[in-house]
């Protein structure tokens, strides 16, 4: 037993445990409302936090879902059930001792181009230790929000006669019309341009996209596979259709399919009125007629453009170069023959890809034989129809027209290799000028088909991250390889999910 300290009584000693017990007895009236409380909150939290995830969610699932039925008020309805399926998958009924939980999720148009969601809860939570205080249950809530752009969405679909020939046209209309249902009647709007040598709008965009009488699925199904490949202009088509739209708040997106390489484009070319060499054969030119090449040393004063004007007005129409070697899908080797000139418009959906100018056209090679236009032709202008430079990515592989050469410093139109390189820069920069609009950047996806494409081209048309030149400071898209028919449909897919992705 330990002694009692000189100054310590035992009467003392025993009052100082009393008081001791004292002091316990009103720390427990203190420590166990905070011990509680602080139990009880963090069961509030964990309730509050798998709400608001909760409410995030089904706000999500029904911004991603407003896609299933044929009008707005439908398209509400089934998304919403969709949004309140995935709440109640996040937040399962009794979740932690709660009951009365009762989402609410609006839907509301906040602007011309915008569907906005909103999701709201309450869950009553009961407590345990706070019960003590006479409350038994609280009230705690949640909301998520969560909008989706309308898409305007250009579908530019190659149909070139190496479509037909490798049987992939079929396969592209049914995956493109799959492609299509993905989209919303009412809200999103699709439009079609197809393309050959010349370019067909094919279906203007509009929200009305699955109307039975005239659907865009129908215009899809008219598409027949013929000519050479003219992936600039019909780019630029689609793009001009999204431009007339001007809706900025929208998700404005153009998807490109395409089996080969870029070899026609569409220009005001100049007439030949000057004798001079050419590179097949360098001590004749073409003066047309019967026969195929004769000594001509005088200029070709009676050949006339389109329009019955002089030679001295540029003909308009569209110039093409029929492909030599691919090598690993990269453009290699572009050799063969040229072909032109076409009317730039296609008529119809069958996209015949008549000659200029029609029979009868005097002293013009192209009136008799369509391969030997280049020989009526001086260069290739510095910009084609539509003002878009022809120069940029494959610069260093032009031809130009030698020092001394009535046409010095011009790009040789007599050179198939010129054609398809200009082609290709063109559609590199038609692709380039719609990312870059300020006020309203397009987002390019493409799909290439087979073993004839150019990766390369692809991946800059679209911006791709993955493409040795994309530029982090523009919209960014994406290219999608199919190596088979096969796979289009899986190609499709993918571009339509990141729409819908970039879309919320």
């Amino acid at each position: 037993m330990k002694p009692l300290s000189p100054t310590t009584t035992p009467s003392r000693a025993a009052r100082q445990k009393g008081i001791a017990v004292m002091l316990t007895a009103l720390m427990l009236v203190t420590t166990i409302p905070i011990v509680g409380l602080a139990i009880d909150a963090g069961l509030l939290y964990l309730i509050r936090a798998r709400l608001s995830s909760a409410c995030d969610a089904a706000a999500l699932a029904t911004a991603r879902n407003l896609n299933l039925g044929m009008d707005l008020s439908e398209q509400i309805e089934n998304a919403t059930v969709r949004g309140t399926a995935f709440f109640n998958a996040n937040f399962p009924p009794g979740y932690l001792g709660t009951a009365s939980v009762t989402p609410t999720i609006n839907v509301e148009q906040t602007s011309l181009n915008t569907l906005s969601v909103t999701t709201s809860a309450t869950a009553t939570a009961n407590l345990y230790f706070l019960r003590v205080l006479g409350t038994s249950a609280t009230l705690t809530g949640s909301i998520g929000r969560a909008s989706r752009r309308d898409v305007n969405v250009m579908l530019v679909l190659d149909r070139s006669g190496s479509m037909n020939a490798s049987n992939a046209c079929t396969p592209m209309i049914v995956a493109s019309k799959t492609f299509s249902d993905l989209f919303i009647q009412d809200r999103d709007r699709l439009g079609l341009v197809t393309y050959g040598g010349t370019v067909f709008n094919a279906y203007a965009p509009t929200r009305d996209f699955k109307n039975p009488s005239s659907s865009l699925n129908d215009a899809i199904d008219e598409v027949v596979c013929t000519g050479q490949t003219n992936t600039p202009h019909a780019y630029w088509s689609a793009y001009q259709q999204l431009v007339a739209l001007n809706q900025p708040l929208a998700l404005n997106v153009i998807v490109l399919f395409t089996d080969g390489v870029p070899n026609t484009f569409t220009a005001r070319f100049p007439i030949r009125t000057t004798p001079d060499v050419r590179r097949d054969n360098p001590s004749k030119w073409y003066c047309g007629g019967a026969n195929a090449y004769v000594e001509c040393m005088i200029p070709k004063s009676s050949c006339q453009d389109d329009n019955g004007l002089p030679s001295t007005h540029p003909s308009w129409g569209v110039f093409a170069a029929k492909l030599g070697v691919l090598t690993g899908g990269s453009l290699t080797v572009v050799a063969g023959d040229t072909f032109g000139l076409l009317n730039p418009e296609a008529t119809g959906p069958a996209g015949g890809e008549p000659m200029i100018p029609m029979p009868g056209r005097v002293g013009c090679a192209m009136t008799g034989h369509q391969r030997r236009i280049r020989e009526d032709i001086s260069y290739i202008p510095a910009q084609d129809v539509n003002g878009i430079n022809i120069s940029g990515y494959m610069e260093s592989g032009l031809e130009r027209f030698p020092t001394g050469h009535p046409y010095e410093g011009e790009v040789r139109p007599d050179n198939p290799s010129n054609l398809a390189r200009v082609a290709m820069n063109l559609s590199d920069n038609v692709a380039a000028a719609a990312r870059n609009n300020p006020t309203m950047p397009v987002v390019t996806y493409t799909v290439g088909l087979g073993t004839q494409v150019d990766h390369d081209i692809l991946r800059r048309m679209a911006n791709d991250p993955a493409s040795p030149s994309f530029d982090s400071s523009r919209v960014s898209g994406l290219y999608v390889f199919a190596p088979t028919v096969d796979q289009i449909n899986a190609a499709y897919a993918r571009i339509a999910s990141e729409v819908l992705r970039l879309a919320l």
